[in-house]
C-alpha cells in the first residue's frame, strides 16, 4: 500500500506479515491431518493476527510468534478448550463457579498478571481448569511427557502450569466431581448447537 502526502511517499509493506500469517495456517492445516484435533474442536473458525495475544472469543485467534509446531498445536488446543467450558455452561451458569471458591481456597495466594498469571483474579483461577484441560487433551496427541515440557516452557502462565502439573491428580478429581471430566468431544454438540453457538458470539 502506498500513500502519497504532498512530496511525501510513504509505502507500507505487509508482505513479512502476510507470510507469517500463511505459515501459521499452513501448519495449523498440516496438524490438523497429522493428527485428529477434531474432538477437541468446539469452534470451527479460526482467525490469525500475527501482533496479538491468542485468545478464545468471539473468534479464536492465534499469532505467529512461535516456531515450534507442537506449541501450536497445543496453544490451539488451549484455546479450544475454553470453548469446551463455554459449551458446558449455559449464558446463566459458568461451569466453574460451583467449585470456584474451592479453587480461591486452595490457592489462595495465586499470582496475578503475566507471566505468573492470568491478567485478573478470574482468569487465573479460570486457567487452572483450561490449562489442565490443555495439557491433559495435547497428552492424547503427543504424549504426556510432550504436552508437559510444552507447557512448563511456554512463556505465560507459568505458576499455573507448575500447578496444574505438580497437583495433578487432585485437581482431576475436583474436575471430575464437577463433570468437567471426562472431556466430552465435540462431537456431542449437534452441528446445529455448535452454528448456534458461534454465532450468537458474534
Amino acid at each position: 500500500m502506498t500513500f502519497n502526502s504532498n512530496d511525501l511517499v510513504i509505502e507500507v509493506d505487509l508482505d513479512a506479515v502476510r507470510k507469517a500469517g500463511d505459515r501459521v495456517r499452513t501448519c495449523l492445516l498440516r496438524l490438523r491431518r497429522e493428527f485428529d484435533l477434531t474432538p477437541f474442536e468446539y469452534t470451527r473458525r479460526v482467525r490469525i493476527a500475527p501482533l496479538e495475544i491468542p485468545h478464545s472469543h468471539p473468534v479464536l485467534t492465534l499469532n505467529t510468534r512461535t516456531e515450534d509446531d507442537h506449541a501450536l498445536l497445543c496453544t490451539y488446543v488451549h484455546e479450544q478448550m475454553h470453548w469446551y467450558l463455554w459449551r458446558l455452561g449455559s449464558p446463566s451458569l459458568d461451569p466453574i463457579s460451583p467449585f470456584y471458591g474451592e479453587l480461591k481456597e486452595r490457592y489462595p495466594d495465586a499470582p496475578m498478571g503475566f507471566p505468573e498469571g492470568a491478567n485478573d483474579e478470574y482468569s487465573t483461577y479460570l486457567h487452572l481448569v483450561v490449562n489442565w484441560l490443555e495439557v491433559e487433551a495435547a497428552s492424547t496427541l503427543l504424549g504426556r511427557d510432550r504436552a508437559t515440557a510444552i507447557a512448563l516452557a511456554t512463556p505465560v502462565y507459568r505458576w499455573i502450569y507448575r500447578q496444574v502439573i505438580a497437583d495433578w491428580d487432585s485437581l482431576g478429581k475436583l474436575y471430575l466431581e464437577h463433570n468437567i471430566l471426562p472431556i466430552r468431544p465435540a462431537s456431542e454438540f449437534s452441528d446445529e448447537i455448535l452454528a448456534e453457538l458461534n454465532d450468537s458470539r458474534h
